[in-house]
């Protein structure tokens, strides 16, 4: 899909502050549909809003749409996340996976 020419706006990436695993396609009329998996679960009742700083996405999230220079300024983003060791926490919703990444962690 990237090899062809404003179909894809955004690679694949994780964001910072739902941490959804997406990508964005650009649609004929030019605008941008997300496509994801795996974000943050909230509960609205207890849910506190705080301000983010550590950038858009952990990973990925190339934004093919804009000039190198700008795309650079994104990359460098997800770099200094990368280096002070800014994560999302796993992603598990797979029964047998969920037991075994939870005894990892009691063996731990």
């Amino acid at each position: 899909a990237q090899q062809m020419e404003d179909a894809i706006a955004y690679t694949l990436g994780r964001h910072t502050n739902d941490y959804m695993t997406s990508f964005y396609a650009k649609t004929p009329s030019g605008f941008f549909v997300e496509n994801g998996w795996g974000g943050r679960i909230i509960d609205p009742a207890t849910w506190e809003a705080h301000e983010t700083n550590v950038g858009p996405s952990f990973w990925g999230h190339e934004r093919l749409y804009l000039p190198k220079e700008e795309r650079e300024q994104f990359r460098q983003m997800r770099m200094r996340s990368a280096r002070e060791g800014k994560r999302a926490p796993p992603v598990v919703d797979c029964p047998w996976l969920y037991n075994a990444f939870m005894n990892k962690i009691d063996d731990l």
